[in-house]
């Protein structure tokens, strides 16, 4: 059986020596299910980087070490909050930030929470399952949490999984929306900028709540609700229409 050794960024002499992957889960394919939680759409994100190589000190977006990967993922899902917003730079930092703040245990992983190993030699991020995404020497990987011969360490608890996209309830049904090009509208709510129409796309920018925004078109999603194509500032994107007014 091939065995794999961890990335890390911190204590990378003891990584590479003793922390060995004793089974690894085949890659999977990123679901076709749109996310509804943030901790999905940082999953997302992680699991388009799956093959990607291993390299110290690097944080994307064509190569990672550890922290790099989960830094990455958060701060594009624009919950780079939740890890420090990049401040912690190693997966021991990490570590000690969670626990001075009563955030690490040992048991009751949430999806998009954070998987420390040895003490802070690897972390990787909890994707269910008892299995965690993380960057390997030989890449980014998905892999069983026990499959790793550094000890396991702890959970890292982010909130990532009950904090819905845009701030609210992404299965309350919405009701059909139109506007007039050209029309103005205002952010209920903080709004989600995005790159096209529906939670899976990029964010492209967080809008306070009363952002004037230009409607330029509409679209539907995959879930055949509509949003406005709009300009807010000198920004253009996409928003949730039934978070405007």
């Amino acid at each position: 059986m091939k065995t794999l050794t961890m990335g890390a960024r911190a204590f990378i002499p003891m990584a590479l020596a003793g922390a060995v992957l004793l089974s690894q889960a085949p890659a999977t394919p990123v679901a076709a299910a749109q996310p509804k939680t943030e901790a999905q759409q940082i999953i997302k994100i992680a699991k388009k980087q799956l093959g990607d190589p291993w390299r110290y000190g690097a944080n994307g977006p064509k190569s990672f070490d550890c922290s790099g990967l989960v830094i990455y993922a958060y701060k594009h899902a624009g919950d780079g909050k939740a890890v420090g917003n990049g401040h912690y730079r190693s997966a021991r930092a990490l570590y000690k930030w969670f626990k001075a703040r009563g955030l690490a245990s040992k048991s009751h992983p949430k999806v998009g929470d954070l998987v420390i190993w040895g003490g802070g030699q690897h972390v990787g991020i909890y994707i269910g399952g008892g299995k965690a995404i993380s960057t390997l020497t030989s890449g980014v990987k998905i892999h069983k949490v026990h499959a790793v011969r550094a000890k396991f360490t702890a959970y890292l608890h982010t909130g990532m999984s009950t904090k819905s996209i845009s701030g609210a309830s992404v299965t309350t049904a919405a009701k059909v929306k139109h506007a007039l090009k050209g029309s103005t509208q205002r952010a209920r709510v903080a709004l989600n900028l995005r790159a096209g129409a529906g939670v899976g796309n990029d964010r492209v920018a967080v809008l306070r709540p009363g952002a004037l925004l230009t409607v330029l078109g509409e679209g539907l999603d995959a879930s055949g609700r509509t949003w406005f194509k709009v300009q807010a500032g000198s920004r253009t994107g996409w928003v949730a229409s039934w978070l405007t007014r």
